[in-house]
This record gives C-alpha cells, sequence and structure tokens, in this order.
C-alpha cells in the first residue's frame, strides 16, 4: 500500500464496495429494478467539478458567470460532500440522496442537512451530471430549464468507476 497508485485503487474498491451496500440495503422506490440504482449510484462515484449554475425564476433566466461560482462535491455512496460558492453564498455541507432512475425523467430526492427534503431530476453519462432541482417542499421539476428550479452542470474529476450492473434492454 505504499505506491499512490495502490492507494488509489484501494480507495475505489471501498468506494465501490461501500455503494453495493448501500444499493443492497436502500434500493427503495426504483420498483423493483436495482440494476438501474445500483449502474447510476456508480457512475456518481468520485469527485465533481461545478461546470455550470443557473437560477430559473419567474420566467427569468439568470446563469452565473465563472467568476461567480466555484463547487466540487465528492460522492461515496448515497452520501455527498459539497462545497460550493455561488455569489457571496457558502455551503460546506453533507448530504444524503436517493435515485428514482427509472422515472423518466431520472428523478433524485436530497435530504438538506437540516432534515427538509429537495426533489429534482438528472442525466447522467460518464464524465457529466446535469441536475436540475427546486427549493424545499415544491414539486419536483418536469423538464430540464424551465420553470422554478436551479439547474447545475457538474463534470467529473479524474477517471469513472467501473459499472457492474448489466444494461438493461
Amino acid at each position: 500500500m505504499g505506491s499512490p497508485m495502490s492507494k488509489f485503487a484501494f480507495l475505489w474498491a471501498c468506494v465501490i464496495l461501500l455503494a453495493s451496500l448501500v444499493l443492497f440495503s436502500e434500493a427503495k422506490g426504483d420498483n423493483g429494478r436495482r440494476e438501474a440504482v445500483q449502474e447510476d449510484l456508480i457512475l456518481m462515484q468520485g469527485k465533481w467539478k461545478l461546470e455550470d449554475f443557473v437560477y430559473y425564476r419567474d420566467g427569468n433566466v439568470n446563469r452565473l458567470l465563472k467568476a461567480q461560482r466555484r463547487g466540487i462535491r465528492v460522492v461515496t455512496g448515497n452520501r455527498y460532500h459539497l462545497i460550493l460558492q455561488i455569489g457571496a453564498q457558502k455551503v460546506d455541507a453533507n448530504y444524503t440522496f436517493q435515485l428514482y432512475p427509472n422515472q423518466n425523467p431520472k428523478a433524485f430526492d436530497v435530504t438538506l442537512p437540516d432534515g427538509r427534503e429537495i426533489k429534482g431530476i438528472y442525466a447522467i453519462s460518464a464524465d457529466t451530471l446535469r441536475r436540475c432541482y427546486c427549493q424545499p417542499g415544491l414539486a419536483r421539476p418536469t423538464q430540464f430549464q424551465s420553470g422554478d428550479q436551479t439547474y447545475q452542470v457538474w463534470k467529473r474529476v479524474g477517471t469513472q468507476p467501473a459499472t457492474t450492473a448489466k444494461k438493461q434492454k
């Protein structure tokens, strides 16, 4: 375990093991199709950097300039640590989330540190995570970039974890 590469491989093995444990203990709400939850949850693991941040409110679009937005999120299992600066607002907190990949569009719930919940939708690929969500207590968005919601684009930092779930046909 002396080389940096072996430490990295060990950490990824731990992340995947943790994700598997979480999936088998908390794969609720996905209509019995755990493979979809597992695949998306594994894809979300790791470190992500904020690329875009847009507020949609009352028919107005407010896309923050790069100088006004910085963020890193590190996902481990069904939890993530978020360090975010949006203008003068700073966030450094831990969150839990639940995925619903069989909904259209794919959906998620996030439990905030104070116990409130936000509902959102997402799309994920190997290196890009798009999310949009409404304020706590409001209904889940039904499409990206419309209505009263917050839209984010995250890019993966580092390599993608290997998925073990088989693709559903």
